[in-house]
């Protein structure tokens, strides 16, 4: 009549106590989610540009970003903005070369890599001298 001892007295408590933990495992899991991502762009040298980068994610998120796979320090003439990267002119020597946002979760350490974007520099009628130029005299 009863059940055998060390039986499970419920059969529905393996599945509610599942029910119960899944939302809680599934949470340590959560993705970073890249909405927008930076793109190569056409920019003018000495001229103001943006990298466009926005993050989703479940809890506190740390962005920041690389510059040939090495952190970019702020300064005045380019820094981060929310989690984009904004310049105030462009250079031709420093801004050469593959930009990508890094989205670090705070809370499981995740972190999520943008793709990578470049500027395709142009200079304004005789604006800028390309490094690879000579001067004759």
């Amino acid at each position: 009549m009863g059940t055998a001892r060390g039986a499970p007295s419920s059969p529905c408590r393996l599945p509610l106590l599942s029910v119960l933990l899944l939302p809680l495992l599934g949470g340590a899991q959560a993705a970073l989610v890249f909405i927008k991502e930076p793109s190569s762009q056409d920019a003018l040298q000495g001229r103001r540009a943006l990298l466009r980068c926005e993050v989703e994610a479940p809890g506190p998120v740390h962005v920041f970003w690389l510059l040939d796979g090495a952190p970019i320090q702020d300064t005045e003439r380019r820094f981060t903005q929310g989690s984009s990267l904004s310049f105030t002119a462009v250079d031709r020597l420093q801004d050469s070369g593959a930009f990508q946002c890094v989205a670090r979760d705070e809370v499981t350490g995740e972190e999520a890599r943008s793709a990578n974007a470049s500027f395709n520099i142009k200079c304004e009628s005789g604006g800028c001298v390309c490094p690879h130029e000579t001067l004759n005299s």
